[in-house]
């Protein structure tokens, strides 16, 4: 089908590319065009046919720009489809730690935090499975606007996304792949804002876990927040690893009430121990 557009056509696609809006939904669609929903919505299918636009979900259209020429391809970002997913969002867990080169993992899953509960946590669009990670308020915080692979999207900063990947491991990969990262950022992080975001957070075991890898990978952390983070620490044990996977047995640490469960020669094995 031709890429010609009709008078209607025309005045929603050049008010995206005026806007440098990429993304459109129906409703937005019906305050560009003053029109119903049902005529938004056909307009916006046509435009699908015609290849100015590329369906993400249902109600909501990548634009497909006039300098993508005749072939009229969507944009291959993954990040670009993932932003436009739920509202408010970042991206973090094992996808910031991969763009903030603290993973040298690209997970195949693109992980989304948000605080509102997403109508599916998990869905594919276009081959890539995005999974909706819902946070309370309170840990849904430091994320700054970057420009990730050519396109401008909310990310967690890199204090931020270790601690997530710490609170929850299964989206970053497991424990000891949270630990390489913390030893990739051992010179490269600011430990006071890390120690800081953990208080903030509220949770006991998250503390227990920080500050042990902490001493183990001897991170830049000042002794003021290293007793910060152990004055945090309540009478209750914890374990480093999730118990379905690695048991109850191991070491104990009095100073973090922690059981280091997981196997040293595991939780080291792809970092240096100084």
């Amino acid at each position: 089908m031709s890429r010609s557009l009709s008078p209607v056509e025309s005045k929603l696609i050049m008010y995206l590319e005026w806007e440098k809006q990429p993304v459109v939904t129906i409703e937005e669609a019906m305050e560009v065009l003053g029109c119903s929903y049902g005529r938004a919505r056909q307009v916006l299918s046509r435009l699908g046919r015609k290849r100015w636009l590329a369906r993400v979900t249902p109600g909501t259209y990548e634009l497909i720009p006039a300098e993508r020429g005749e072939y009229a391809f969507p944009d291959p970002n993954p990040l670009l489809v993932g932003r436009t997913l739920v509202e408010p969002y970042y991206f973090s867990y094992s996808t910031a730690a991969f763009f903030h080169g603290l993973s040298s993992q690209a997970s195949a899953t693109v992980y989304v935090a948000t605080t509102t509960r997403a109508r599916r946590a998990q869905i594919t669009v276009r081959g890539t499975t995005y999974r909706v990670v819902r946070q309370a308020a309170q840990k849904f915080f430091a994320a700054t606007e970057v420009s990730a692979y050519g396109t401008s999207v909310m990310m967690a900063d890199p204090e931020k996304t270790v601690l997530d990947c710490l609170d929850r491991p299964a989206y970053a990969g497991g424990i000891p792949e949270v630990a390489a990262m913390m030893s990739r950022g051992r010179h490269r992080l600011d430990w006071t804002v890390v120690s800081g975001y953990a208080l903030r957070f509220g949770i006991q075991s998250l503390v227990q876990r920080l500050g042990y890898l902490a001493e183990l990978l001897d991170v830049q952390l000042p002794e003021a927040e290293r007793a910060r983070l152990a004055h945090a620490v309540g009478k209750s044990h914890t374990y480093l690893g999730q118990t379905a996977r690695w048991g109850t047995g191991g070491e104990y640490v009095p100073a973090w009430q922690l059981v280091v469960n997981i196997p040293r020669q595991e939780l080291v094995a792809d970092i240096e121990v100084v």
